[in-house]
C-alpha cells in the first residue's frame, strides 16, 4: 500500500485503516504485554549476573516475539524469529543501498541476498495464511484482520496482496520501533529527572501490567519515545516528484528523488530551541510547548496521506515496553558513553547500546 498512490492507494487503504484502530489495537494489547512480560523475565539473569548486554540486541529479543503473536496469535520459536529477523534486516539493509545509506546489498546466494529474503518471507507468510483459510477458529489478531477486510464493493483483498500487506507490516511492525526504543534508553539516563518521573508514572499502575485503556494514563513514557525519535531522527525520507515544480527557488522536475532531511528539521533550533541537541521529553508533554510549533516540525511516521500506517501500534508497543521495562529494572550506562547514529535503515544506534540492569527491590528507591 505505501508503494501506491492516488485512487489505487485510497482504494487498498479505506479497508485497512481499521486494522489499526482502537477497537482492533485493544484487541492485541494484551498480547503485547503478556508477551513482554514473558520476554522480559529473561533479563532477570542478566540482572542476576550484573554482566554487561547489547541493549538494543535484547529490546530486540522482546519486541518482535510480541508483534508476531500480535500479528499471527501463535507463538514462534527462536529459530523462526531468527530467520525472520534477518530476512527483514537484509530487506532494509537493501532498501537503504541505492540511498548511500548502507552496504550494497550482497548478490551471491546466502544471508543478505535480498531477492531470496523476500521469496523466503513470502513462502513464510503464505503459509501462516493458508493455514489460518483451512482453520476454523476465531481470532482476533492482525492477519484476520487483514483477511477480513473488504473494498467498498464486498470484494476481499487478494491472497497476494494480503501477503504482501502481511511482509510489509512485519517490517515496519517492530524494527523501526526497536531502534527508536533503543535510542530512548540510550539518552533518557542522561536526563535523571525525566526518569525518576517515568518511574513515578509506571509505579501508578501498581505493578499491574499495562492494558489498552492504560496508554493515556503512559503520557510521559510516550513523551519520552517521542523525544528519543526526535533525537534519532533520520538523514532523510526520501520522495519522488510527481510534478515538474520549483521549490525555494530550485528547479524540481519530476521523477527526481527528494530527500527530506528529517535530522535537521527534529533539531532545528527554530523549533526546539537553542537547546535542541538535548534530551527533554517535556517537549512532547507539555501541550503549550507542543501547540508553540509546527506540525511538520517533528516527523518520526511522515506526515500525508502515506503517514506510516502502523503509527499507533508503533506507540503501544513503545509505550508498553517503556512501562515494563520501568517495572522490573534499572539501566545502567557507561560513564562518559553517548549514541551514535548508524546511518543504515532503520537509523539504529551504532554499535548497540552497552547497558547493566539490575532488578528493582519492592518498595525501593528508584533512583
Amino acid at each position: 500500500m505505501q508503494m501506491m498512490e492516488g485512487a489505487e492507494f485510497r482504494r487498498r487503504r479505506k479497508p485497512l485503516t481499521p486494522m489499526m484502530g482502537r477497537q482492533q489495537l485493544s484487541r492485541v494489547a494484551a498480547t503485547v504485554a503478556d508477551e513482554f512480560a514473558n520476554r522480559l523475565t529473561r533479563w532477570d539473569r542478566f540482572a542476576q549476573s550484573g554482566e554487561p548486554i547489547d541493549l538494543q540486541h535484547e529490546i530486540n529479543g522482546v519486541v518482535i516475539p510480541a508483534f508476531m503473536r500480535a500479528m499471527f496469535t501463535v507463538g514462534l520459536s527462536d529459530a523462526e524469529l531468527h530467520r525472520l529477523d534477518v530476512d527483514v534486516r537484509t530487506l532494509m539493509q537493501s532498501a537503504s543501498s541505492p540511498l548511500l545509506l548502507g552496504a550494497a546489498p550482497r548478490v551471491l546466494p546466502g544471508d543478505g541476498n535480498p531477492v531470496q529474503a523476500w521469496l523466503r518471507m513470502r513462502r513464510w507468510v503464505k503459509q501462516r495464511v493458508e493455514e489460518r483459510l483451512a482453520d476454523s477458529r476465531s481470532y482476533h489478531d492482525l492477519l484476520q484482520i487483514l483477511l477480513d477486510a473488504r473494498y467498498e464493493d464486498g470484494t476481499p483483498i487478494s491472497r497476494r496482496d494480503v501477503i504482501t500487506e502481511a511482509i510489509m507490516l512485519i517490517g515496519g511492525g517492530y524494527e523501526t520501533v526497536v531502534a527508536a526504543l533503543a535510542w530512548t534508553l540510550a539518552l533518557l539516563p542522561q536526563n535523571p529527572q525525566a526518569q525518576r518521573r517515568l518511574y513515578d508514572e509506571v509505579d501508578a499502575l501498581g505493578g499491574a501490567l499495562p492494558c489498552y485503556a492504560d496508554l493515556d494514563r503512559l503520557e510521559w513514557a510516550k513523551a519520552c519515545f517521542d523525544e528519543g525519535q526526535r533525537l534519532q531522527g533520520l538523514l532523510l525520507q526520501p520522495r519522488f516528484a510527481m510534478i515538474d515544480d520549483v521549490i525555494g527557488g530550485y528547479r524540481i522536475r519530476r521523477g527526481t528523488l527528494i530527500g527530506l532531511p528529517i535530522y535537521a528539521l527534529q533539531r532545528d533550533p527554530r523549533w526546539w530551541g537553542p537547546d535542541a541537541d538535548k534530551y527533554e521529553p517535556i517537549r512532547f508533554y507539555d501541550k503549550d510547548i507542543v501547540a508553540a510549533r509546527p506540525n511538520l516540525a517533528f516527523l518520526p511516521f511522515g506526515a500525508g496521506p502515506h503517514r506510516c500506517f502502523g503509527a499507533a501500534m508503533g506507540y503501544l508497543e513503545a509505550q508498553f515496553f517503556l512501562a515494563q521495562v520501568h517495572q522490573r529494572f534499572r539501566i545502567q550506562l557507561p560513564a562518559g558513553w553517548a549514541p551514535e547514529h548508524d546511518p543504515a535503515l532503520p537509523w539504529p544506534v551504532k554499535g548497540g547500546v552497552p547497558a547493566v540492569v539490575s532488578k528493582i527491590p519492592v518498595a525501593a528507591q528508584r533512583i
